[in-house]
């Protein structure tokens, strides 16, 4: 079992140190990259707030709620969202020099030893294709070495096919899946579950897998 205030204790520790403090080292297809966890000095850095905003607006069909995007909003998301979120974490990904996306980990179970895979994000297309599946890889690997971490699971959607047959490949397995409408909202729109009478076709389900192999 998980120490809760031990593996809090640890996140929030790593968040309070400095922007590339903590760097997971891999290689895929002969090129090098790196992992960079994202610290709270992160939102005075233009240029990582400025592409996080533009990759979550290239792909904000896939999240779960959709508003005006801007770089303002991004960092205001990273402040409250990731970094005074105690149990939330980030990593940037980073290969020859370049940022290329972001994965990190979510909703921690204390009693099971898991979390969630969080932010699957991939911000520049047809590029180092791969690459993200083995950044997942990676990821899991440090939360189990480094927090404990035992399993792992995730939600997407079923229209997100890309999604599903990464995490397939990688081994996760569907465990339930819930559907979805979408409602407007002031700021644009959100992904709800189905209230009870609903009678209308189903335009989504948010599916939930689950790590089905060891690491």
């Amino acid at each position: 079992m998980l120490q809760n205030e031990q593996v809090i204790a640890k996140i929030n520790q790593l968040k309070k140190g400095k922007y590339c403090d903590v760097i997971i080292e891999r290689e895929f297809a002969g090129h090098k990259y790196q992992l960079c966890f994202l610290t709270e000095d992160c939102a005075a850095n233009e240029q990582l707030m400025k592409l996080m905003s533009e990759w979550r607006k290239k792909h904000e069909y896939w999240f779960q709620a959709q508003f005006s995007v801007s770089v303002e909003r991004t960092t205001a998301w990273f402040r409250k969202k990731v970094i005074a979120t105690e149990d939330r974490l980030l990593f940037m990904i980073m290969i020859d020099g370049k940022y290329i996306g972001h994965v990190g980990l979510f909703r921690f179970d204390f009693d099971k030893a898991t979390c969630e895979i969080d932010n699957i994000v991939r911000g520049e297309d047809q590029v180092y294709p791969g690459l993200i599946g083995d950044s997942v890889l990676a990821l899991m690997q440090w939360g189990k070495e480094t927090l404990g971490l035992k399993n792992y699971t995730l939600q997407t959607t079923s229209d997100n096919e890309r999604a599903l047959r990464l995490y397939q490949r990688l081994g996760f397995v569907e465990t339930k899946r819930i559907p979805l409408i979408y409602q407007k909202t002031e700021e644009g729109g959100e992904w709800v579950e189905v209230p009870v009478g609903h009678n209308k076709p189903i335009e989504r389900y948010d599916v939930f897998m689950e790590l089905n192999k060891n690491l």
